[in-house]
């Protein structure tokens, strides 16, 4: 079958169908600049996780006695994961000690 004496339908349907992709791609590309607008609500949300995975790490890791495997399994991520976290918020033995230590006290009053 010759290619050129193709009916003008089924040309429209290949431009339409090679448009979609591209539409598809500047949809996904705006959609990101829409969500990475950073309301007061979204901060809070993202400080509020923040410190519930600090104290949830923290917990894990005293009970534990800082093995990190065992904290790991403890929280149900991954060992890297754990790993990530525990740079990502500059974990250290004193400072999950203290942040512990400051929930625990507030829970009993």
């Amino acid at each position: 079958m010759d290619q050129s004496k193709t009916s003008p339908t089924k040309n429209a349907e290949v431009s339409a169908a090679k448009s979609e992709p591209q539409a598809n791609a500047e949809q996904a590309l705006s959609a990101p600049a829409a969500a990475s607008t950073n309301s007061p609500l979204q901060l809070g949300l993202r400080r509020l996780r923040a410190e519930a995975e600090i104290h949830a790490i923290g917990r894990a890791l005293e009970q534990t006695g800082w093995n990190r495997r065992r904290a790991a399994q403890l929280l149900s991520i991954s060992y890297r994961g754990l790993l990530y976290k525990i740079r990502q918020y500059e974990i250290t033995s004193t400072s999950a000690s203290k942040l512990t230590g400051l929930v625990e006290s507030a829970e009993v009053e």
